[in-house]
């Protein structure tokens, strides 16, 4: 079973002001022997106007996921700085993240690590984007460098790494359709030579179809569709980097303001390079979500999760989510243009 909840508190614009985030999220097994799990997230949010033209944002993050298999904690700060030359806008980042993480190992006899694997990475991002009349496109290029606390792992392998990303993304409306997607080459080194250098075509796609065509009863049936493959980081042994790949479908039906289902299908493929190992994950379910006066949402959903690991014998399970949310926004905005608002939908994260 699992519960969730999210909290956050908007103060000012988007442009002048301030927010904080916290979303929590737990799921507890059936089976004793398995622990449960725990996702926690505290985000706070700042953005300043240091001329008409000139936007500095700045955000710092701590965020725990714990669960049967993999430990991790990480602190991120970021700064972005925008500059709009009409429909240009130039844009640069620099993000500092502290992590640990610790994965049930082989070498540990299946269990966790005697201490975890404590890494810092520092990247900065320029780019620059051009708005059109129906979305916008742009590229940026990402360089980081990842350095762990200690020279050599538990096998002695030295796992300092840099990449380099250069990005191509967009974004376009038509006829109410929405998409958005990047396509990018990421080129990951080992100076020490004890990994092989990986290169990797990664990439993201969404869009949101509207299905008003059909004329049913509802107010709003939407399609969702989503998919992107990313680098994450591994502490398994002969592998550092996690190839995923997550695809996932959902079809949205909104009968009035208050009453929302979802139902939904998911793929996550990850892929630990340099291992041989690979994992599986097919989901599907349904979720149905009731707001009441005052923003409060209440969520139920259930479904059905299939997992394939190599080595290992699938397994499939059955799960049930009860959450709630609630969104209070504290905006600066006169009564005029808060008569004319409509309260943003609160969200929860699985």
């Amino acid at each position: 079973m699992t519960q969730s909840a999210t909290w956050d508190y908007i103060r000012g614009s988007d442009k002048d002001g301030y927010a904080i985030a916290i979303a929590t999220n737990n799921t507890v097994y059936e089976s004793r022997e398995v622990d449960p799990a725990t996702a926690l997230g505290l985000t706070f949010r700042h953005a300043f106007s240091l001329s008409d033209n000139l936007l500095l944002r700045s955000s710092l993050s701590a965020v725990h996921d714990q669960t049967w298999s993999r430990r991790s904690d990480a602190l991120i700060w970021r700064e972005r700085l925008d500059y709009d030359i009409g429909p240009l806008r130039l844009f640069t980042s620099v993000d500092t993240k502290v992590t640990t993480l610790n994965e049930r190992n082989i070498f540990a006899l299946g269990s966790f690590l005697p201490y975890p694997e404590s890494f810092v990475t520092l990247s900065v991002l320029p780019g620059v984007l051009y708005r059109l009349s129906f979305g916008e496109i742009g590229v940026s290029l990402t360089a980081s460098r990842t350095m762990f606390r200690f020279e050599t792992d538990y096998l002695g392998l030295r796992r300092n790494n840099d990449r380099v990303q250069p990005n191509l993304f967009a974004s376009a409306t038509f006829w109410g359709i929405k998409v958005e997607g990047s396509l990018s080459y990421a080129r990951v080194t080992f100076p020490a030579g004890d990994f092989d250098n990986l290169q990797r075509l990664l990439y993201t796609a969404k869009a949101t179809i509207p299905l008003e065509l059909f004329r049913l009863p509802i107010e709003k049936l939407t399609l969702e569709l989503s998919s992107g493959r990313t680098l994450e980081d591994t502490t398994l042994p002969f592998s550092v980097i996690n190839v995923s790949t997550l695809s996932d479908a959902r079809l949205v039906a909104k009968f009035n303001p208050s009453h929302a289902l979802t139902v939904f299908a998911r793929r996550k493929d990850d892929e630990y390079v340099g291992l041989g190992a690979r994992a599986v994950t097919t989901s599907l379910g349904a979720e149905y979500a009731y707001t009441f006066d005052g923003g409060l949402t209440a969520i139920v959903a259930g479904s059905w999760r299939y997992t394939q690991e190599t080595g290992n014998i699938p397994v499939s399970s059955l799960n049930l989510q009860l959450g709630l949310s609630k969104r209070i926004d504290f905006s600066r905005t006169t009564t005029a243009d808060a008569s004319r608002a409509t309260p943003a939908a609160p969200t929860t994260t699985r």
